[in-house]
């Protein structure tokens, strides 16, 4: 299921406002694909791939900042 389509089901079932944001165009950049694709037409898995990714990355450098230089 696509990330626009969970947007929608939740709108309908929390019945609550969608904020305007989640309209705007967000591209990601698809290294398999290697294009830019639209995060909204993302898959739910895929996007949950791409967030653990980049939350690595960030903890790796976070660690790596916090070491001691010598």
């Amino acid at each position: 299921m696509k990330l626009k389509q969970i947007i929608a089901i939740q709108n309908i079932i929390d019945n609550i406002r969608i904020p305007i944001d989640m309209e705007e165009k967000w591209e990601y950049y698809s290294d398999s694909r290697e294009e830019y694709v639209d995060i909204m037409e993302l898959d739910i898995i895929h996007a949950i791939r791409i967030i653990r990714k980049h939350m690595g990355k960030l903890n790796i450098e976070e660690i790596d900042n916090e070491q001691p230089t010598q």
